[in-house]
This record gives C-alpha cells, structure tokens and sequence, in this order.
C-alpha cells in the first residue's frame, strides 16, 4: 500500500505542472470534447504505467549514470520547440459553440495518448530518481513483481486523476470563454515554447 500511494503522490506532483500531456489533454477537450481527452489522458496514463515499470528495473542504472538525466532534457528540448511551432503557425479557426468538432476514435484517442507519452523524455528520467531514493530510504525493501506492480499502478492512477481534471479544465474553457478557446493553439503553443526555451536555459547554466 506504501509503494501504491508513494507511486500516487509523486505522479500527481509531477503531473500538476503544465506539460507536455497535460496540455495535449487541455487542448482536446477544447477542440473536441471533454471524453475524447479522457480517452488521450487514459492512454497517456497507460503508457506512464510501464514508464515506471521500466524506472524501476533500470534505477539502479541510473543512479550510477546522472548525465543521462542531461541526456533527456536535451531530447525533450526539440519536441518542445517542434509542437510549439506547429501549434503557434496553424491557423486559428473561428469558433462558437456547438461547433467543437465532436467525432473521434476512441482507440485513436489512446493510441494518440500512448504517443504523447512516449515523447514526454523526462517522465523515464523523473521516475528513475524517485524509485532509486525510494530504495536508498528503506521504502522499497525487497525487488518484486508484485511490488512493482503496486508502484506502476499508483503512477498510472495519479497521472489520470490529473490529467481528467485538466480535461475538465479545458472543458470549462469552451462553455465560459469562445475567444479562448479560439486560441487555444495559440495559448498551448506559446506555453510549450516557455517551457523549450527554460529547459535549454537551465540546461545552458548547468553547463
């Protein structure tokens, strides 16, 4: 239960600050609708479940090789700046409501979700720390399937909680405000670009 809710708490941590799949979830649910981001947010939840699984094999790894964590920050800089001006140059289609587009596929959603979260490089990097510091400190006792298995699930469980929440969020931004929402791509591209440009600083000063 310990491994569960640590799995948990650390997952809504490291969720709650806008990113790279929180703000995909957002953006759906103001462009199509508040189930086609739950769909994107269950996939990317998913994906995060073996993200962690594969934390945890490899922790020990890690903690013997702290620039790979540079090595990460790097890769994520790229995806970063790509979405940012992929979604800063389209261009903003007028919308009202009831013109949110409503059709999507359910296993495309997840299957979109499951990209995202791929792309998100310093999820493996996050989990590598906190499942090593979790070892060092006593918590994780004993290297089990089973243990495992209660850690992932808590990761997976948080990573949804939050990401329905930021679903609603978005949802509530087209029912309150059209000219929000008729930026949205704007709104999350400028966003993504903050964060591109303060991973390269941060990298730049560690350097």
């Amino acid at each position: 239960m310990i491994l569960f809710l640590a799995g948990f708490l650390l997952s809504v941590l490291g969720s709650l600050p806008p990113g790279l799949i929180s703000l995909s979830v957002a953006q759906t649910a103001i462009a199509r609708t508040f189930r086609a981001a739950f769909y994107l947010g269950l996939g990317a939840s998913v994906a995060e479940f073996f993200q962690a699984w594969l934390a945890v094999a490899l922790s020990d790894w890690f903690l013997l090789n702290p620039t790979a964590t540079r090595w990460f920050q790097w890769g994520s800089v790229p995806v970063f700046l790509g979405l940012a001006f992929f979604l800063l140059s389209s261009r903003p289609k007028s919308q009202v409501k009831g013109d949110v587009v409503m059709t999507y596929s359910i296993p495309g959603q997840l299957a979109r979700g499951v990209i995202i979260s791929t792309f998100n490089l310093l999820a493996i990097p996050y989990w590598f720390v906190y499942c090593g510091w979790l070892h060092m400190e006593g918590y994780w006792p004993i290297d089990s399937i089973e243990n495992t298995w209660r850690f992932a699930s808590g990761v997976s469980s948080g990573t949804i909680c939050v990401l329905t929440a930021y679903g609603y969020l978005g949802h509530l931004v087209v029912r309150r405000s059209d000219v929000l929402a008729r930026y949205a791509n704007r709104i999350v591209g400028a966003i993504f670009l903050i964060l591109g440009i303060k991973t390269l600083l941060d990298l730049w000063i560690k350097t």
